[in-house]
């Protein structure tokens, strides 16, 4: 239970460093990726903000790369998929 108390003060309080959005569903929703500070150091907050809803994901620096990766492999087998390139 400590961990959910101590996410939710990360994405409510930390200092915003970097942001970087994107309008999805026709622009009804955004998908915002956040770098923030606090006094241990700096992570990374997964948002989705739609009218009404907002989630809010962080990930410390290693779950971070992680999920980096995961991205990129998920866009190569998208690319392979659909027969594109970057």
């Amino acid at each position: 239970m400590v961990g959910i108390f101590r996410s939710l003060k990360r994405v409510l309080t930390g200092q915003v460093v970097s942001k970087s959005d994107l309008q999805i569903m026709d622009g009804s929703c955004t998908v915002s990726l956040r770098m923030q500070r606090d006094a241990t150091g700096a992570y990374v907050v997964l948002a989705s903000i739609a009218r009404g809803n907002a989630q809010f994901l962080p990930f410390d620096p290693n779950e971070f790369e992680k999920f980096a990766a995961s991205v990129t492999e998920m866009r190569d087998a998208l690319r392979s998929e659909n027969g594109t390139q970057a």
